[in-house]
């Protein structure tokens, strides 16, 4: 199947804006922080061409709060309003409101292994970043839905598992999914986050993953 753009998948006016948010962050992120690592949702739908809209920019870099305080002023210059920050210890927990529209940015200060791809932007220009492998994402979206059963995590594994290339590193983990499975606490959201086709139900993808790892 032929891929199709962002620009031309996206057809809600506020899916669309976040969008554009989101690539004004990210641009802005690199200035400051060159090695940051871009995850969860947002990588895997602007990275892996995935087809579930995400609202926040998840994030790992080194903790520098000098850096992010000029990462804040930056993006106040260029529109957004602050609405929330908390730089705690080991993490950053930011809202912004740019054009009428809310957007997360959230930052780990951890270190991971970075893994080089083309990020797409809302006008489908690709550019570099730094992100997770697919398979290093799908342990993280497996670790999440054993903690908080949401649907969208296990979307997101079903997703993934397409694009793994070493079986190997997360057979072991998708068997401890299936053996802990429990149904989703919210699946009914999905369908308000699937940005194009069918919505398929928990039972059907956890069938899929079980054909995978067989």
């Amino acid at each position: 199947m032929a891929y199709i753009p962002i620009n031309l998948r996206l057809k809600k006016k506020t899916e669309k804006e976040i969008a554009y948010a989101q690539d004004v962050i990210v641009g802005e992120i690199y200035k400051f922080f060159p090695d940051a690592i871009i995850h969860g949702g947002t990588a895997i739908w602007r990275c892996y061409q995935g087809n579930r809209f995400s609202e926040d920019v998840d994030i790992y870099i080194n903790k520098d709060e000098n850096k992010i305080e000029s990462l804040f002023k930056s993006l106040e210059g260029k529109g957004f309003n602050i609405l929330k920050k908390r730089v705690k210890e080991s993490s950053l927990y930011s809202e912004f409101m740019f054009n009428n529209v809310k957007v997360r940015l959230e930052a780990t200060f951890q270190n991971k292994k970075p893994y080089l791809k083309k990020y797409e932007t809302s006008e489908s220009i690709f550019i570099n970043v730094y992100t997770l492998s697919p398979e290093d994402l799908l342990i993280e979206k497996i670790q999440a839905y054993l903690k908080r059963r949401k649907i969208r995590d296990l979307y997101d594994v079903y997703f993934l598992i397409g694009h793994v290339e070493k079986k190997g590193l997360i057979a072991n983990h998708l068997k401890k999914l299936i053996e802990n499975f429990k149904k989703p606490a919210d699946e009914e959201n999905l369908a308000n986050i699937i940005i194009v086709g069918a919505v398929p139900n928990s039972e059907e993808i956890l069938t899929e993953i079980k054909k995978w790892v067989k």
